[in-house]
């Protein structure tokens, strides 16, 4: 397969980037490319312009305090996180999700903003940063507005992303005291996967009792979901093997799978019942 033919653009400001992606009739943004320059490829979309985020050096920094949190520019290498000593310390289900994207080579060159932009449902790090509650702050023509990760998927492939806008940075508040974030990834090899099923939890612990919780799951409907009805579940509750159970099987029939190549529907929601559970035990045992 080869590249069609495009004009590449390379600024040096967010302004600039959004300027150009605005100007141009069929524009697209590159980082690090791993998915675009696939799929441009394969034909599943064109561009006749593409604007490069190499030259922004804004967008390819990482910062943290205890008071602002962790900024990650959309820019910063997948590498980069999972080699972050910070990230691994007040996020590890983000620098393990990071650590299961694709291979070393598709790390050192895959970009944080691009695997949440490419808004698949089996995305390696959106369930993480929704369980984190992370938001997306998103530049444009007209300024920078903010909008939860959660909240920006539409369906696979699109998001609330209009002409002109690229997401600059991803804002995570530092978790409050007591709370944790266990990730799984589920597939039928050890590397190179694409999640049969992914599930996050994220679980505040208050003298035993789970205060609050969020359950996000991925690769079993349209976009990354949450399981509401689990999370109220579980709330004012001790996790036990038999709340964790329950929570399990509440989620399995939160999800709407499909079957395709890889797996079943009946599969995947057999895999939700175990993996929430788990989730949960791994949790609040601190594992």
């Amino acid at each position: 397969m080869i590249l069609p033919r495009f004009d590449l653009l390379e600024p040096s400001s967010v302004k600039e980037v959004c300027q150009a992606l605005q100007a141009g009739s069929n524009a697209r943004v590159i980082a690090g490319g791993t998915d675009l320059l696939v799929n441009l490829k394969k034909k599943v979309f064109s561009a006749d312009i593409l604007v490069s985020l190499g030259k922004v050096s804004e967008l390819k920094e990482m910062s943290f305090s205890d008071e602002k949190g962790l900024t990650l520019g959309s820019a910063v290498r997948i590498i980069d996180i999972v080699d972050s000593p910070v990230i691994k310390k007040n996020y590890p289900a983000l620098a393990a999700a990071a650590g299961n994207l694709g291979s070393w080579q598709i790390r050192d060159r895959a970009t944080i903003g691009g695997n949440v932009c490419s808004a698949r449902p089996a995305a390696d790090t959106i369930g993480p940063l929704i369980a984190y509650g992370a938001t997306a702050v998103i530049a444009g023509p007209n300024g920078t507005r903010e909008e939860l990760i959660e909240t920006i998927y539409k369906g696979p492939g699109q998001t609330t992303l209009a002409k002109g806008e690229i997401l600059q940075t991803i804002t995570i508040k530092k978790p409050a005291v007591g709370t944790r974030v266990s990730y799984i990834k589920y597939g039928t090899r050890q590397a190179m996967e694409i999640a049969i099923v992914s599930a996050t939890t994220s679980v505040t612990i208050e003298n035993g009792t789970c205060v609050d919780g969020k359950i996000v799951l991925g690769s079993v409907a349209p976009t990354y979901i949450r399981c509401l009805k689990t999370e109220e579940f579980i709330k004012d509750k001790k996790i036990t093997e038999d709340t964790a159970e329950q929570a399990g099987q509440i989620a399995s029939e939160s999800c709407k799978p499909i079957t395709d190549i890889r797996a079943s529907a009946d599969y995947r929601r057999q895999l939700v019942k175990i993996l929430v559970k788990r989730n949960l035990l791994n949790a609040v045992a601190g594992n």
